[in-house]
């Protein structure tokens, strides 16, 4: 056999073996950057203070009648292209009913024509749904499809996002896919307050949390317990109006106006006088006559 006849036969074998390879394998073993298909994409959202992150591929519609054909009914689907999309949590995060603890996993559903089944799994590092195990399953759970305006390329966006709450949305082809997340950002940043606080000798430290309570309304008991902190540490015109604020949302006027004289005496011995200094003065005329 000749030079070239070898080479046309080896070159032959490659393409069987290329060709009857299964897909997966093909796919992972790829070592070149060229351009995919369905392009990778990364989304992220802070709910709170929680970072959630979600990696996938992006397949297109060209043309397809994707679901119930494409993406075939009542089988497992890895929800983009390419390799299982992922989702990742920073912090404990409560999906469809289910707290879920911090980690990444592998979201995977089963498509219906009534309703989807929405699937973590916690073996993020898998080609497609070809290796998926039930038995790894963490939380499956269901959502009714919404009908869409079409959207050629498949995307997860963030909708309606709060500080505790989002909906994760799967939009693709006429479909729309919502998957609620919701995060106790309150006991999120009372653990972060209390490590942190514990670990500072700063009069900063407790009173940023202070006034994060006070600016959103919420943990105000909290608020007073690490606006008093801040005193104790040092007591400046800063931290005594922050406390001062914090008695007046709770009610507690007498406090406030108290608080605030000490604020306003603090004011008068320094070098320099407070920018906020006027707007305490108005602040103790309205706790008078609220108290």
């Amino acid at each position: 056999m000749d030079a070239f006849s070898r080479f046309a036969s080896a070159a032959v074998l490659a393409v069987l073996l290329l060709v009857t390879l299964q897909p997966e394998a093909v796919a992972q073993e790829r070592a070149s950057e060229l351009p995919r298909l369905s392009p990778s994409a990364s989304v992220g959202q802070m709910i709170g203070i929680t970072e959630v992150t979600v990696t996938y591929g992006r397949p297109s519609v060209r043309g397809r009648e994707v679901f119930g054909e494409l993406v075939p009914f009542d089988r497992v689907w890895r929800t983009g292209a390419d390799e299982a999309t992922v989702i990742q949590f920073a912090d404990p995060v409560t999906v469809g009913g289910a707290e879920i603890a911090p980690g990444a996993y592998a979201l995977f559903t089963i498509p219906g024509e009534e309703e989807w089944t929405v699937i973590l799994n916690d073996e993020p590092n898998q080609w497609g749904a070809y290796n998926y195990e039930t038995d790894r399953n963490v939380h499956t759970f269901t959502v009714t499809p919404e009908a869409a305006s079409f959207r050629e390329l498949m995307t997860f966006t963030f909708d309606g996002v709060t500080s505790n709450e989002a909906t994760l949305t799967l939009h693709w082809d006429e479909l729309r896919v919502p998957i609620p997340l919701a995060v106790d950002t309150e006991a999120l940043v009372v653990a972060q307050a209390e490590e942190q606080i514990a670990n500072s000798s700063s009069w900063q430290e407790p009173l940023q949390f202070a006034a994060y309570a006070l600016q959103n309304e919420v943990l105000l008991d909290e608020a007073l317990r690490w606006a008093q902190q801040s005193t104790d540490r040092q007591e400046n015109f800063n931290n005594l109006y922050v406390k001062a604020r914090v008695h007046a949302a709770l009610g507690q006027y007498d406090e406030a106006i108290a608080t605030g004289e000490q604020a306003l005496t603090v004011a008068e011995e320094a070098e320099d006088t407070p920018v906020t200094l006027d707007r305490l003065r108005g602040d103790m005329e309205r706790w008078s006559e609220q108290s």
